[in-house]
């Protein structure tokens, strides 16, 4: 009877032992193991950074972060970033990639195109206004503005800004198009704030046209030019008669005295003034009873600026005054 219970309890020790181990064994698999972490410097955001704002010292710190965890392009030295300008927001805390920031020469959209004592002002333009589609960014044009005149003068034409550097086309800062024309709904010029209201005006008096400017271009000044002026240069055109001037007598000569190379004389016909009664014997002959005395027709003669009066006699003669 001692023999067989000596006998179980050999039997059980085996199984005890090999209960415990399996429990120790699995005890110490299930807890992690020490893994070494390496940790590396980035540059991170203090707080919160709206985009196109230069980055400052004071926005930024150095924080250890995993190796592994960090991204390629992400800043390692706060020189790296320090006075370049964020693309897009960057959040409190992220680690600033350098892909989220302006390259240093990069333009940060069209204010950093705009020089420092100059606006940036938009006109609308067309297929003609816009030299046919020829006008691309860094380009220097002339701004002639059309408006109307008087009856006197006719329309007027005149420059009003010179040598103003073109800073965008439409939406493009660039020429893309590699000198290729291509047409827009506008441009947009770089100008001092003076010339910004006079631009601003001329739009509002009449109709803008662009003069595209060579790459070198000679010194020149345009003192406009109106209707008139132009039409004097047409062979045979003559300017109307204001309203109220007589016409000349059917038969009378027209006078155009001298050279006419400032334009065809003009003639119109006026009424000599009442003439004066002389003291003393008169030499005219009597005139009947009830009759008035016919008065001498006077032309007036107008060749580019100046007038010449010219008094027609019974005879037909003309005399100069």
């Amino acid at each position: 009877m001692k023999g067989g219970k000596f006998t179980i309890v050999l039997a059980l020790i085996p199984g005890l032992l090999a209960a415990v181990m399996t429990y120790v064994y699995v005890n110490n698999a299930a807890k992690p193991k020490p893994v070494n972490v390496k940790n590396v410097p980035v540059v991170a955001a203090k707080a919160t950074i709206p985009p196109r704002t230069r980055i400052t010292p004071d926005m930024i710190y150095i924080k250890e972060v995993p190796e592994a965890a960090v991204h390629a392009r992400a800043a390692r030295e706060a020189a790296d970033v320090v006075g370049l300008f964020t693309r897009y927001e960057i959040l409190e805390g992220e680690p600033i990639v350098m892909d989220r920031l302006f390259a240093e020469n990069e333009p940060v959209g069209l204010a950093s195109s705009v020089p420092r004592d100059k606006r940036a002002v938009t006109i609308p333009v067309n297929e003609v206004v816009g030299v046919a589609g020829f006008v691309k960014p860094g380009d220097h044009v002339d701004v002639v503005v059309t408006v109307s005149g008087n009856e006197e003068t006719g329309n007027i034409a005149f420059t009003v800004l010179e040598d103003v550097e073109v800073l965008a086309v439409a939406q493009d800062t660039e020429d893309k198009n590699q000198g290729k024309a291509k047409v827009s709904t506008s441009v947009t010029l770089a100008v001092t704030p003076s010339e910004a209201e006079k631009l601003a005006l001329a739009e509002d008096m009449g109709n803008l046209r662009l003069a595209l400017r060579p790459l070198v271009a000679s010194v020149s000044k345009s003192s406009g030019i109106v209707a008139r002026d132009l039409l004097r240069e047409v062979k045979g055109w003559s300017p109307p008669r204001p309203a109220g001037e007589g016409t000349p007598r059917s038969g009378a000569p027209v006078v155009s005295p001298g050279d006419t190379s400032q334009g065809p004389a003009v003639t119109i016909t006026r009424q000599a003034p009442p003439t004066p009664v002389a003291h003393g014997p008169s030499t005219l002959p009597p005139q009947p009873a009830g009759q008035p005395i016919p008065e001498p027709e006077v032309v007036e003669v107008i060749k580019g600026t100046q007038r010449t009066f010219v008094t027609l006699g019974d005879s037909g003669e003309a005399t100069k005054q």
